[in-house]
């Protein structure tokens, strides 16, 4: 996962995808403190663009893709060092490999910056139905800078989906209402509506802090995306059970959104470290997810007792 602010996946066997991994790392040659990836989900050391004809068609939910911004960051390569047309027919491209992955009932998500948002969501508006542009507030602090232009804190996010039937459930992302305004809608023509226990929708403004350098969910990659963004997306836009597919991979962002709520991931990502890091991160995900689970359903009995 990349974005435009500063500051590192492992390939798994063939499986229903039909992808063949380069190297794949062996139980025995991981070191034993690594734990295992569930067989749901695949990090695939692989360009996808190269890789795509063997995942096949309208066999994903959902896509949450967070490729180059074209702005030269450097992820141990040179794969952000397109800019200008370079870089959007690239885009297109990958697009264009994308797409037909997904199922009728699929949605995209795409991160980007506000340089090139413009033409990607005109492209895309060709091919799909635009849902929504949803606006990253990176809650960067005042620290000086430019002082030819207003200072840029955001990142756009373009969800977009491939009908008009698309898949999307509210609920699990709504946000609760705090005590006091609960308490203001008490009146009686508000008694029992369930909106008003389970929250309200979450706006087209995200307001999440980046991962600063002594960030807890922070690892070794320049530009990961915090978690509680992208498990917005898997819970709203991928059914249970579901699949996601992740092209450009980075640190596993999005495998772990699967892994913690039992959606079936594929991923790529050419950046070998970024794959070890992402391997890592699933399989400590995958081990707490089962505690989540139960404690998830606890919470459930006791609230309808």
């Amino acid at each position: 996962m990349r974005d435009e602010f500063d500051e590192p996946q492992m390939p798994a066997p063939a499986g229903e995808f039909g992808v063949e991994t380069a190297a794949p790392v062996a139980a025995a040659e991981a070191p034993a403190s690594v734990p295992a990836v569930p067989n749901s989900i695949r990090l695939l050391n692989r360009d996808f663009l190269t890789d795509a004809a063997n995942l096949p068609d309208a066999s994903i939910d959902l896509i949450v893709a967070d490729p180059p911004y074209g702005l030269g960051k450097d992820y141990g390569n040179d794969s952000d060092m397109r800019s200008g047309e370079d870089f959007l027919a690239w885009t297109y491209a990958w697009l264009d490999l994308a797409i037909p992955k997904l199922k009728a009932s699929g949605s995209l998500y795409v991160f980007c910056t506000w340089q090139y948002a413009p033409e990607i969501f005109v492209y895309l508006k060709s091919k799909m139905t635009m849902i929504n542009e949803i606006v990253w507030d990176r809650r960067v602090p005042s620290m000086g800078g430019t002082t030819r232009r207003f200072t840029s804190v955001h990142d756009n996010i373009g969800f977009f989906a491939v009908s008009k039937d698309y898949y999307f459930d509210l609920d699990p992302v709504r946000i609760p209402y705090d005590a006091i305004t609960k308490k203001a809608r008490s009146r009686k023509q508000f008694e029992g509506s369930r909106w008003l226990e389970l929250g309200y929708n979450p706006k087209d403004v995200w307001s999440v802090s980046r991962l600063h350098r002594q960030h807890a969910e922070r690892v070794d990659h320049p530009t990961q995306k915090p978690l509680e963004i992208v498990e917005r997306m898997v819970l709203a836009s991928c059914p249970p059970g579901g699949r996601v597919l992740d092209p450009f991979m980075g640190s596993g962002t999005t495998a772990v959104a699967c892994a913690r709520h039992q959606r079936e991931f594929v991923g790529y990502e050419i950046n070998e470290s970024y794959c070890a890091i992402a391997h890592e991160r699933v399989g400590l995900a995958a081990i707490a997810a089962p505690a989540r689970a139960s404690a998830a359903v606890s919470a459930a009995v006791a609230a309808g007792a």
